[in-house]
């Protein structure tokens, strides 16, 4: 009876102990995607901050981590750029800079690169700038899921977005669109068109004194 016993020990061990260690790297699994999500999200915030910070620049020419490390790379600020700002190489240089951060400090390697989008919002008396990423991994036990039909990868994402505010900038491309606005004539022929307008309202004015 006592080697049944322990027989019987032996048989539930061996169907447990595996289903135990299972759960123990599966938990493990999980906390290394949700250290990924903060990394992705810590990594995207700080890019949206740098790069609206940074905007003005060109940022091929800037490690947007860093962000201004010399003098003589304050002479790079692009003129009126609120007006002319080539955003398609501002995005490239942003894509870059996020993905090499991504594969320095990644404890997991993903499915795929990882999927970076840059929106560019041009409004009247501001810009904005948006990034989303996002990342896939592959699940445990990945072709077994799929034979049943279940998705074999698990998606993360992260998103920042922020306002580029300057206010300098701002007043020499106001200074700068009405120099055009004085110099095309377009003044005259708008003070032509108001001036009927004008001297109504000067008329109501004088009545009321």
């Amino acid at each position: 009876r006592s080697n049944m016993c322990i027989g019987a020990i032996t048989v539930e061990y061996a169907i447990i102990f595996p289903i135990v260690i299972l759960c123990i790297l599966l938990l493990i699994y999980i906390g290394m995607l949700y250290y990924q999500q903060s990394l992705l999200q810590s990594i995207v915030s700080d890019n949206v901050q740098n790069c609206a910070l940074l905007w003005g620049f060109n940022l091929e020419d800037i490690d947007i981590k860093e962000g201004i490390e010399q003098g003589n790379q304050y002479t790079g600020k692009q003129l009126y750029w609120h007006i002319f700002s080539n955003t398609n190489k501002k995005k490239d240089a942003l894509i870059k800079s996020i993905r090499n951060e991504i594969a320095q400090k990644s404890i997991l390697k993903p499915e795929d690169e990882v999927d970076v989008r840059i929106e560019h919002q041009n409004y009247l008396f501001y810009k904005k700038v948006g990034i989303s990423a996002s990342l896939a991994y592959p699940l445990p036990f990945k072709s077994i899921l799929e034979s049943f039909g279940l998705l074999g990868n698990i998606s993360i994402e992260a998103y920042s977005e922020m306002v580029i505010n300057d206010p300098k900038e701002f007043m020499q491309n106001v200074d700068y669109i009405y120099q055009i606005y004085d110099e095309t004539g377009a003044k005259d022929w708008v003070d032509e068109k108001c001036e009927p307008l004008a001297n109504s309202l000067q008329k109501i004015k004088e009545y009321f004194k």
